[in-house]
């Protein structure tokens, strides 16, 4: 049983020591820089170079704000303009994926609270939650915020008949 273990661990050492394709690591957690408390609101993202990026077909923004009941839903799916096409291309990016979970600031009474979920083609979502003014939030999370809540009005007319739904 001894020398099982010890050609074992031999195999497992000669794997460990090649520098072959065929070992499936993960890449190391790189070091971000602290932020400073007086340090602009939006930092870079430091995204792995491994980061494989996925194609977005789907971007969900609620907001809702600290001490008030109600909320507003931005819902895109698939897009048939310019200015959608442009929201998934961004949350398609290897900055979007690499975001944290949260971004909130010590106090957020009488803030905005944005939840932004991203669905993919791989069926793999992606969900953020940003606190308005929550210092160090990446370009990238603001941008999508910004660019779903400024989204044009559908140009959808419908004609219902006279007396419609009741005749």
């Amino acid at each position: 049983m001894s020398k099982l273990l010890l050609s074992l661990a031999a195999v497992v050492a000669g794997v460990a020591g090649t520098a072959g394709a065929a070992v499936a690591t993960e890449p190391a957690p790189q070091a971000t820089a602290a932020v400073p408390a007086a340090a602009p609101a939006a930092v870079p993202v430091a995204v792995p170079a491994a980061a494989k990026a996925k194609r977005a077909i789907a971007v969900v923004v609620v907001r809702t704000r600290s001490g008030q009941v109600g909320q507003s839903v931005f819902t895109l799916v698939g897009a048939s303009n310019r200015q959608q096409a442009d929201v998934l291309r961004l949350a398609s990016t290897p900055a979007f994926q690499a975001l944290r979970p949260t971004y909130a600031p010590a106090s957020t009474r009488g803030r905005y609270t944005y939840r932004v979920e991203a669905g993919y083609q791989d069926r793999s979502k992606k969900r953020v939650t940003v606190v308005e003014g929550a210092p160090g939030t990446p370009q990238v999370a603001l941008d999508v915020i910004r660019m779903m809540t400024d989204m044009d009005a559908p140009n959808v007319s419908v004609n219902f008949p006279p007396g419609f739904p009741f005749n």
